[in-house]
């Protein structure tokens, strides 16, 4: 609802600000009641002895529940996560982006999606360069629809679809002339080959900020993205399942929407860890009212930030470190390795633009790379010398050419995955 979404704008904003003891005390009242109504009209969580426990005490009581992953959403049906009396035609509805392996639906109540939208707010004013009335294009996989402020020239959003082909894309926002650009990493890197200087000099005659949002930003690519574009780069945290999770400040660090989830680093057994140490980012969004997820594992590895941001928001900052916790191949030796390492290659490696990487059964690693037009063999070779000094030594690895990233349904990279079960020791 519109006028409730505007209200709550200035209430975000100003809940960025003030002690962190009241901001703890508002999570823990949070958690309370959400805790409450899963274990009392959520069948999945009312069936589960686990959940049959009294108030929180304090919010280090939480990690006494069990963490949820994705594997409960695809195999509960809906009806068992939902609050009972929830109407499902009066919520708003989302699928994950199938990255691993099944879309799932999501649900979420119009009362807190508004408070999240409300929120988002926040995201862009907190460039210190956006202004409501700045010109956007977004390109994504679908085109959400118009708000009815876009009519009067606020938040204006000129939604390019990611699946066609880039030189329409690049036509077509070439042709909006943006001051603020948003896009996944993978569809801006594309992006970026395609145009060229000429081009990409037009582009910069208005664009002021870049966005990016939905995988994992490295160093170097953010780096290539501010200078190619001409414009600081801010990333967002996200995902279907609970919403905005990080936006960055103008000093670049993530800061959680504190107001809305909980965040936790937990171990593989589900304890936390401490400030600094990296391990898989667990979230509650304790605003929920339809389809609420306790202590849910978005899949990814990070870390919290320790000390404060000199931007002055009391909310935590998050790093994501490696990507996909579940995405990952590995070695003889026992060790893992992540996207980060392949998409580090892809960004510091000359003769490169991608790679994706898939493992079979037998262990082979395939390393599929999108070459920039140097020498092939030679960067082939290096690229296996590389990888081999990484990993501390030789593993079954095979590297040959692609002409492109393979895209998940909701158009992701796709750029670690496996079908190799290391034998049991």
């Amino acid at each position: 609802m519109l006028i409730r979404e505007a209200a709550y704008v200035p209430l975000s904003i100003a809940r960025q600000y003030g002690s962190t003891a009241g901001l703890r005390r508002r999570q823990l009242r949070g958690l309370n009641r959400v805790l409450e109504l899963a274990r009392t009209r959520v069948p999945y969580y009312r069936d589960d002895p686990r959940y049959a426990r009294g108030p929180l005490r304090d919010l280090a009581e939480l990690a006494d529940l069990p963490v949820m992953d994705k594997r409960v959403l695809r195999e509960q049906p809906l009806e068992r996560l939902l609050a009972d009396g929830v109407d499902q035609e009066r919520c708003l509805s989302f699928q994950t982006s199938g990255s691993t392996g099944r879309r799932v639906r999501i649900l979420h109540d119009r009362d807190s999606h508004d408070y999240h939208m409300a929120a988002c707010v926040r995201r862009f004013l907190a460039t210190g360069r956006y202004l409501p009335t700045d010109r956007l294009s977004h390109i994504r996989p679908f085109a959400p629809p118009a708000r009815m402020f876009e009519r009067f020239g606020l938040f204006r959003r000129h939604v390019i679809l990611s699946h066609r082909p880039m030189r329409e894309i690049k036509a077509d926002l070439l042709a909006n002339r943006p001051k603020v650009l948003i896009g996944y990493p993978v569809h801006l890197r594309a992006l970026l080959r395609e145009l060229t200087e000429a081009e990409l000099g037009r582009l910069k005659q208005t664009l002021q900020i870049v966005m990016t949002e939905s995988e994992l930003l490295l160093p170097e690519h953010r780096a290539m993205f501010a200078e190619r574009f001409g414009a600081p780069v801010f990333d967002e945290y996200s995902a279907f399942e609970v919403l905005n999770v990080t936006y960055d400040c103008r000093y670049g660090r993530a800061h959680l929407g504190e107001d809305r989830v909980y965040c936790e680093i937990v171990d593989d057994q589900g304890n936390p860890v401490r400030d600094g140490e990296p391990g898989q980012v667990v979230v509650t969004a304790f605003l929920e009212q339809a389809m609420p997820l306790l202590r849910y594992s978005l899949g990814d590895i990070g870390l919290i930030e320790p000390g404060r941001c000199r931007c002055g928001r009391r909310f935590r900052t998050l790093r994501l470190t490696t990507g996909r916790s579940n995405d990952y191949v590995m070695l003889p030796s026992g060790e893992r390795l992540y996207p980060d390492a392949f998409l580090h290659l892809a960004a510091t490696h000359p003769g490169i633009s991608e790679c994706f990487v898939h493992q079979d059964a037998d262990g082979l690693v395939r390393v599929h790379v999108v070459p920039s037009g140097h020498g092939e063999a030679e960067v082939f070779s290096t690229i296996r010398a590389k990888l081999f000094a990484l990993a501390g030594g030789e593993f079954p690895l095979e590297v040959v050419s692609a002409e492109a990233v393979q895209i998940t349904p909701g158009g992701k990279g796709k750029f670690v995955s496996s079908d190799y079960a290391a034998p049991s020791v």
